[in-house]
């Protein structure tokens, strides 16, 4: 494995820096909780996938030979799972090939699950399985994804996960670099009103600073994942990637009691065009099933490590 890349702070206004994000291993669930799920902090998990079958062993060669005949549509054409690897591989970072590149696990590419199993225990509970919680609450959402890139591909725009739900990424092969921008930076990343979990920075990672002046002032932290490692990102956390080299990741999300109220509150902005009298039953229903889930958890449920495959 190549050395690990030290992160980078980028300071802010008023001198403001983010924390550095800080590699941990064998850590215990609950100062997991303490340390970095409670406070929203970001961090890199370097065991977390362990127990994953994929853990080092799901490379771009493995899935040229065992699922090369998969077909991915990136914007308007078709291509073979082998045919964009052995583009992706022959990309740099100054001319990149096609990104993002990504399969919805579940509907696409089921017979990956066995895989990315069990579940990363940290990650645990996540009320999106929850059979209290219809599936049309999560319809913009892709649970589970697995991405394919190459070098110098960038994610097109800065943004955090919608219905502000935690991100999980794991690396299965190459690094990847993110640039992370704490949740009270948002006032310097020019929000989409259309789409207020993601900014109308044209460029954002070249940006232009005469369009976009305050954004030269938002802070932020650079860092590197490296293969096997796995990156907690908080709700709200604005963030942005590109592959430093051919590049494997499995990306999903997670709901808890932490992110509940935040999590409501987008569900409601999100579907605030949409019929309004179906919008309000849903609304009233979350605001039923919130304690509901609390006390399944209090008593030890909602831990399911399988995937949510319905």
């Amino acid at each position: 494995m190549s050395a690990v890349i030290e992160p980078l702070a980028k300071t802010g206004v008023a001198g403001h820096s983010v924390p550095e994000v800080e590699r941990r291993s064998a850590l215990g669930a609950r100062e997991f909780v303490a340390k970095y799920l409670r406070p929203r902090r970001p961090v890199i998990l370097t065991d977390a996938a362990a127990a994953w079958p994929a853990y080092n062993r799901l490379t771009p060669d493995h899935f040229r030979r065992h699922h090369g005949e998969k077909r991915i549509t990136i914007e308007g054409r078709e291509w073979r799972l082998d045919e964009l690897i052995d583009t992706l591989e022959a990309s740099t970072q100054d001319q990149p090939g096609p990104y993002p590149c990504k399969f919805a696990v579940v509907q696409d590419f089921p017979e990956l699950l066995p895989e990315v199993s069990p579940r990363i225990a940290y990650s645990l509970p996540d009320r999106q399985n929850s059979a209290l919680l219809p599936d049309q609450v999560f319809s913009g959402v892709n649970n589970l994804e697995i991405f394919f890139g190459g070098p110098g591909g960038r994610f097109p725009y800065l943004h955090y996960d919608v219905l502000h739900l935690h991100a999980w990424i794991t690396q299965l092969h190459g690094r990847k670099a993110f640039t992370l921008f704490p949740p009270d930076q948002k006032r310097l990343l020019y929000i989409n009103p259309d789409m207020p979990w993601q900014s109308s920075i044209e460029n954002h990672q070249q940006p232009d600073y005469r369009r976009y002046p305050l954004f030269k002032q938002a802070a932020s932290r650079s860092v590197v994942i490296e293969p096997g490692e796995t990156l907690f990102l908080p709700c709200g956390w604005w963030h942005t990637a590109r592959s430093l080299e051919m590049t494997i990741s499995i990306a999903f999300d997670q709901l808890e009691s932490g992110n509940w109220r935040d999590f409501k509150r987008d569900f409601a902005i999100e579907h605030r065009h949409g019929r309004p009298a179906l919008t309000a039953a849903v609304r009233a229903w979350l605001a039923l099933a919130g304690p509901l889930l609390r006390l399944i958890e209090t008593a030890g449920g909602g831990r399911n490590t399988h995937w949510k495959t319905r």
